[in-house]
C-alpha cells in the first residue's frame, strides 16, 4: 500500500533546465536545439556532479559552461535567464495540495544547486508543501545512485514498497526500482493524474 509520495522538483513542479534554451538562443544567436543538446549533454558530467554535490559555485559552473560551449553570453546574463525559467508547472501544486489533503506523506528529492533552491524556495515556498526534503548538495549525492534514495527514506521512515517515486528521468526511476519503490516517468500534470488513477490514488 502506498503511504508515501516522493517527487522531483526540476522538471516536475519547476521548470528547469527544458525551455531555456530559447532565452539563450536570442542572447547566443544559436539554434535553441544546439542549446539543449549542450545542456544535455552535461547532465552527468563530473563538473555537472560537483555542481550539484554543493562542491562548485554557481559561478564557477556558469563559466564552465560558457566556456564549454563557447556561448557569447555573461554569467549574469545566464544567471537571470535560468532564474527567469524556474517557474511552477501549472497544476502541480493542486496535485500535491490534494494528496497532502488526502493524508499521505509527502517527500521531495531533487539533484539541484544551493544557489538555485534559495531562489526557487524564497519565491514559490514550495518546501512548506512536504514533510521531509531533499537536495543533492544537502547530502553530497544525487539520483542516479542509490545512497541518495536510502537517505531520504531513512528521513522519511518508511519501507521502499510503501513508497512512490515521481520523476520525469527514467534513469532516476530505475533507481528507485531497484531498490523497490513504485515509480512514475512523469510527462505532464493530465499523464500524472491519470496514472495515479490507476494506482487507486485520487487527485
Amino acid at each position: 500500500m502506498i503511504t508515501t509520495i516522493i517527487f522531483d522538483l526540476g522538471d516536475v513542479y519547476i521548470k528547469g533546465a527544458f525551455g531555456v534554451e530559447y532565452r539563450i538562443a536570442e542572447i547566443t544567436g544559436l539554434k535553441p536545439d544546439a542549446i539543449l543538446k549542450s545542456l544535455t549533454s552535461t547532465f552527468w558530467t563530473p563538473n555537472n556532479k560537483q555542481f550539484l554535490y554543493g562542491n562548485m559555485k554557481e559561478d564557477d559552473y556558469l563559466s564552465w559552461l560558457i566556456e564549454e560551449f563557447g556561448w557569447n553570453i555573461s554569467i549574469e546574463q545566464l544567471k537571470s535567464v535560468i532564474r527567469e525559467n524556474f517557474q511552477e508547472i501549472e497544476g502541480m501544486r493542486e496535485i500535491i495540495e490534494k494528496l497532502k489533503e488526502r493524508g499521505y506523506k509527502l517527500g521531495l528529492l531533487s539533484d539541484h544547486s544551493r544557489e538555485w533552491i534559495d531562489y526557487i524556495e524564497d519565491k514559490y515556498k514550495h518546501h512548506k508543501l512536504f514533510d521531509v526534503i531533499q537536495y543533492s548538495f544537502d547530502v553530497g549525492t544525487v539520483k542516479a545512485e542509490r545512497k541518495m534514495f536510502e537517505s531520504i527514506l531513512e528521513k522519511l521512515k518508511e519501507r521502499p514498497e510503501n513508497c512512490l517515486f515521481i520523476d520525469d528521468f527514467e534513469k532516476n526511476t530505475d533507481v528507485a526500482k531497484s531498490l523497490g519503490l513504485r515509480t512514475i516517468v512523469f510527462k505532464n500534470p493530465e499523464q500524472l493524474r491519470g496514472e495515479l488513477k490507476n494506482m487507486k490514488i485520487e487527485v
